[in-house]
């Protein structure tokens, strides 16, 4: 089956060759939850991953915006939930208008980040209104 992409680009902010290849790229791991999203699981470099904490920090913050809570209790639990949310739509979902910034598909991270968040909150809540009535 053959991608159609409306708006598809790949941005390197690292420079190719040298230390900071060295370290931002070729350090990667590779992240396989139950053997979802293909054998291979996600590969996630570096860079990638301080991509991610970033599109998780602002996710936390638009939920925040949407629902007037945070997803967790601290800034790093909230980052955490939304990273989850993140790695799950951009690994089942392809968008035909996708940037990729160091190979991480910033629309779908940021979606099932900001999608990912507002469901926690709103689970929480139903949950902490049902356990004091």
């Amino acid at each position: 089956m053959q991608q159609l992409y409306i708006f598809a680009s790949d941005i390197h902010i690292i420079p190719t060759g040298g230390i900071w290849d060295t370290i931002f790229r070729k350090t990667w791991i590779n992240v396989n939850i139950f053997g979802a999203f293909g054998a291979n699981g996600f590969q996630l470099n570096l860079a990638g991953l301080i991509i991610i904490i970033a599109v998780g920090a602002l996710a936390t913050f638009s939920a925040e915006k949407l629902v007037g809570e945070k997803p967790g209790k601290s800034m790093l639990s909230s980052v955490i939930f939304t990273l989850l949310g993140a790695y799950i739509f951009a690994g089942i979902t392809h968008l035909p208008f996708e940037v990729y910034v160091e190979n991480v598909p910033i629309f779908a991270a940021l979606f099932g980040a900001i999608v990912f968040g507002v469901f926690f909150v709103l689970i929480k809540r139903a949950f902490t209104k049902s356990a004091k009535s």
